[in-house]
């Protein structure tokens, strides 16, 4: 698996908020993705699961999965972006595949690839 080296962990609270209210936002059954551009010239990622995902174990296994699947060199997302992947109750158990599958359509969505 080849890592991109060009992304970052969105891990500020502000980040988050400033997503939430300006950002661009796609919904699937699984997955939501919004994306914001940053003046930073890196891509930043943040993740963030619902509490209705029960027990932290499996909460930590879907991040996992997607941190997994954004760093495979496959996934290509533009320099510049601020992007946050919110992963839904619906989404347990998950499949690599389909959820690699659905971010992918999102991307698409929000015109994020390079």
């Amino acid at each position: 698996m080849a890592v991109d080296s060009n992304l970052i962990s969105l891990k500020r609270t502000s980040a988050f908020l400033s997503m939430y209210r300006t950002g661009r936002w796609a919904h699937g059954p699984s997955l939501s993705l919004g994306v914001l551009k940053n003046a930073e010239g890196t891509t930043r990622i943040g993740l963030r699961t619902r509490r209705g995902l029960k027990g932290a174990v499996e909460r930590n296994r879907l991040k996992r999965q997607l941190r997994a699947i954004v760093h495979q060199r496959d996934i290509g997302l533009r320099v510049g972006l601020d992007v946050v992947i919110v992963a839904h109750p619906s989404a347990l158990p998950a499949d690599t595949n389909r959820l690699r599958t659905e971010l992918l359509s999102l991307c698409k969505r929000l015109n994020v690839l390079s």
